[in-house]
């Protein structure tokens, strides 16, 4: 945050949507009163929407109650984020790694990972895919912990919360029922009431807030945004996938004579660069022992949401790496830990090569091109 020039944790990122849409539900509105020039805020039959599903304003509730219009965002999301690097290092122990090599995998999944390049402040698109990320995470603990159908249903219910920041990671809720424990012991029936029964409430609240915006239980509003308005092929479109997957597979940095002498494309650039966790995890997928029923999901898991990501008009625009793809992070922590249970030294130094790109990324980020 010092390196992006926030002053303290305390700072309000002006990217707020979410801040403003808890300050409406405060004031017992569902729209917002206004649309500043710098958001991304849709319109549908003469009013204004956050169009961001809404699970963040959610948590900030509290915050905003305190801090009105200056809001802490960025303590938010780090909030999450250390609590995401509780409970992977929690499963990772579970997974019979050393208290040592759980650690190292717990920060890495962080630190080494595209959260840390890009979810270092509290902008709309950080609080959406980093909350998203620790929600999933922390619900994938309690589903795999095994304590009880309790504890498994209050873990799909943070999975549906995380659907709430980033609807693509509703593609996780089959990997989560590949590895609850009811599911392997010939329960899958039990496994999927205590999933409708997590998930069912809260999935259906989005359902009903997105009708009665616009008449459209799957629709948050994205289709409203002026800039998606215009758009000839609409928001999703197998015409956007060529151009990409180049970015967000094979387009490598260039070097400048000057600084920043190693140049990343802000429309993208190879996602294996500064995530070493999705290339080892795709490796296990083809090549270690696994359960056949968490090796379907999670193929399957990563390719519809590769799919869907890469179908999407936008690709993450000003960026380190190819923010999207945080969505697959989760499926990738969840293999890694299935398939192996400790750290080599070649991962050690993938984990340690990509730390030291992502903290390259944030001290020539404001040098980085338009």
């Amino acid at each position: 945050m010092k390196l992006l020039g926030a002053p303290t944790l305390l700072a309000h990122n002006t990217k707020d949507q979410y801040t403003r849409q808890a300050r409406a539900w405060l004031q017992g509105r569902i729209d917002l009163d206004s649309a500043p020039s710098h958001l991304e805020i849709a319109r549908f039959d003469g009013r204004l929407y956050n169009s961001f599903p809404p699970t963040p304003s959610l948590f900030e509730l509290p915050l905003v109650l305190l801090f009105s219009r200056q809001t802490p965002n960025s303590l938010l999301l780090y909030l999450f984020l250390f609590a995401s690097l509780v409970a992977t290092y929690r499963m990772a122990l579970e997974r019979r790694f050393s208290p040592g090599h759980a650690w190292l995998l717990a920060m890495a999944s962080v630190f080494a990972t595209n959260l840390y390049s890009s979810c270092t402040s509290g902008g709309v698109w950080a609080l959406a895919q980093g909350m998203g990320y620790s929600l999933a995470v922390l619900g994938a603990g309690l589903v795999m912990s095994g304590r009880s159908r309790g504890a498994a249903a209050a873990g799909y219910g943070l999975l549906s919360l995380a659907v709430g920041c980033r609807p693509f990671l509703l593609f996780l809720a089959p990997v989560l029922l590949a590895l609850d424990p009811s599911t392997r012991r010939g329960h899958t029936r039990r496994a999927l009431v205590t999933a409708a029964v997590g998930m069912g409430p809260f999935l259906a609240v989005l359902a009903l807030y997105n009708w009665i915006r616009f008449g459209n239980p799957t629709e948050f509003g994205h289709n409203y945004l002026p800039w998606a308005m215009a758009l000839p092929k609409g928001l999703f479109s197998l015409s956007y996938f060529p151009d990409h997957a180049y970015h967000a597979l094979l387009k490598l940095p260039e070097l400048s004579r000057e600084w920043p002498y190693l140049v990343f494309d802000p429309n993208g650039t190879a996602f294996w660069l500064n995530n070493a966790i999705v290339p080892i995890s795709v490796y296990a997928l083809m090549g270690r022992p696994l359960d056949p029923r968490l090796r379907v999901t999670a193929i399957l898991g990563l390719i519809v949401i590769s799919l869907a990501i890469l179908c999407y008009a936008s690709n993450g625009w000003r960026q380190f790496g190819y923010r999207y793809l945080i969505d697959i992070l989760p499926i990738a922590f969840l293999v890694f830990i299935h398939a192996f249970d400790r750290l080599s030294r070649s991962m050690l130094a993938a984990f340690a090569a990509c730390f030291a790109l992502n903290l390259y990324g944030l001290v020539a980020w404001h040098e980085l091109p338009y």
